[in-house]
């Protein structure tokens, strides 16, 4: 057997393994010791955490933070792989930044060379746009690890300038226009959340509290948001403003063709006013009408504040 058939029956035969000894390995292949020493070395060579032990038979140990994987890819999915990759560069932050990187260095040397030039072309001419903030968000691995986990978390944030503590277990993490924000549910006032995981400023685990199953929050999103007092709306738009809808809306909106106007449903919260009113002061000439009148008081106090101080300047 080559040693490079031998190193990928290696990775399958390991694969559901935390420990193995080296004459494990002189057995299964027919190996001397030091061919199984060096088939170590590969091992190591290409990622696998591999911590050794003394003792006459070679004891090794394989820890936790691996996963192996004994599937094979064609080239095209390859190319799947790390258009994949590709696409996650547009974030200043990604839950597994280092873990990118060890992936995308793996591919670059375990490929074969063709395919390597190929997918140094493909970095080279495909662009995504994607809506890049300069917001750095530090904990974004431990926020997914934690939802996996079922933890509870003492989390220090920032608002408006000012620190403040909760008690949450996170329950999913979304990204929208470049931007990570984190579901939560307070534990405290038990109400579903959102945060934005940049204004995160420290989490630290606790055991006070007893955490949730993530089923069961799962099952409180659908209708957490939309409060007692919240407020519906109907916004008319022409083709220019459907196509801003298009490139920015959130859950708690929905559009429909009227004819040759598009029809935008919806509500928000009495929090939530300052948002909806700079979301519609960006469709500007395109609206054509707006329900509730409120709503469009609240558009219009806004270009008028923005008005006072640009005539302040």
């Amino acid at each position: 057997m080559k040693k490079t058939e031998r190193i990928n029956d290696l990775l399958i035969f390991l694969n559901n393994k935390r420990t193995f000894n080296l004459k494990d390995l002189m057995e299964r292949y027919n190996i001397s010791k030091s061919t199984a020493l060096r088939d170590i070395q590969s091992l190591e060579q290409i990622g696998m955490p591999i911590y050794s032990e003394l003792g006459r038979n070679g004891r090794y140990e394989i820890l936790d933070s691996s996963i192996l994987s004994p599937v094979f890819f064609t080239v095209d999915e390859m190319y799947g792989l790390y258009f994949s990759l590709l696409t996650l560069n547009g974030y200043k932050t990604k839950p597994f930044e280092i873990e990118n990187i060890a992936l995308e260095n793996k591919f670059r040397n375990v490929l074969p060379e063709n395919v390597r030039n190929n997918i140094s072309i493909m970095n080279q001419v495909l662009s995504l746009e994607v809506t890049n903030h300069s917001n750095f968000s530090p904990y974004l691995k431990e926020i997914l690890q934690g939802i996996f986990t079922e933890k509870v978390y003492c989390l220090t944030y920032s608002k408006k300038e000012t620190n403040k503590q909760m008690v949450a277990q996170f329950i999913r993490i979304h990204s929208k226009f470049g931007q990570w924000y984190a579901k939560i549910f307070n534990i405290k006032t038990e109400k579903i959340q959102i945060l934005r995981c940049d204004k995160i400023l420290l989490i630290t685990e606790t055991n006070d509290f007893k955490s949730k199953k993530l089923e069961e929050l799962l099952d409180y999103l659908d209708n957490f948001h939309k409060e007692p007092n919240a407020i519906d709306f109907t916004v008319i738009v022409n083709k220019q403003g459907k196509d801003i809808f298009d490139k920015e809306n959130y859950p708690s909106m929905k559009i429909q063709s009227d004819n040759e106007n598009f029809i935008i449903t919806g509500y928000f919260n009495k929090a939530e006013e300052d948002f909806i009113a700079n979301y519609f002061l960006k469709f500007g000439q395109s609206i054509n009408s707006i329900s509730p009148v409120m709503l469009k008081k609240l558009i219009y106090d806004k270009a008028k504040s923005i008005e006072m101080h640009l005539n302040s300047l």
